[in-house]
C-alpha cells in the first residue's frame, strides 16, 4: 500500500550566522531564548531544546515550527518536502475553475496593501456577500 504526506502548512526560517537571522527565528518562530554555540566559531551550532532533549542545527539548516514543535531540517530534504504557501484569500467552495499565470500571481502579491480594512468593516462586507 502506497501513503502520500497530507498537506501541512508549517513556519520555517533558514539559519545563519547573523543578528537578521536571530530575530527572525525569535520573532517570527517565536523560539525564545534563541541559543547558538560558538565552540568551533567557524561552525556554529544552534541548540534546539525538544521534548525529547536539545538537537541541533548547523548554518544553512531550517529552523522548523510544526505544531508547537521545533525541529531543524537539512536544505535538500526541506526542499524536497516542501514549498512556498502561497497565502490566497480563496474560499474554494466557491470556486470551479482558478487560473493565473505565474506573472499575474507576482504582481497581485506584490502590490502593497494600501490600507488595513478594520475588522468591523471586513464583517460586514463579508455580511453583504462580498468577501
Amino acid at each position: 500500500m502506497k501513503y502520500r504526506k497530507k498537506p501541512v502548512e508549517i513556519e520555517a526560517v533558514q539559519f545563519a550566522d547573523d543578528p537578521d537571522t536571530i530575530i527572525k527565528i525569535n520573532d517570527v518562530l517565536g523560539l525564545d531564548p534563541v541559543r547558538v554555540s560558538y565552540k568551533d566559531p567557524d561552525n556554529p551550532v544552534f541548540n534546539i531544546p525538544t521534548r525529547a532533549g536539545t538537537v541541533f542545527a548547523h548554518v544553512g539548516d531550517y529552523i522548523i515550527k510544526d505544531h508547537g514543535e521545533f525541529y531543524p531540517l537539512r536544505p535538500d530534504i526541506f526542499e524536497e518536502t516542501y514549498e512556498p504557501s502561497i497565502g490566497l484569500p480563496i474560499d474554494i467552495s466557491k470556486a470551479k475553475c482558478i487560473s493565473i499565470s505565474a506573472h499575474e500571481l507576482a504582481e497581485i502579491l506584490g502590490k502593497p496593501i494600501e490600507r488595513e480594512v478594520d475588522k468591523q468593516s471586513r464583517c460586514e462586507r463579508r455580511r453583504k456577500g462580498f468577501l
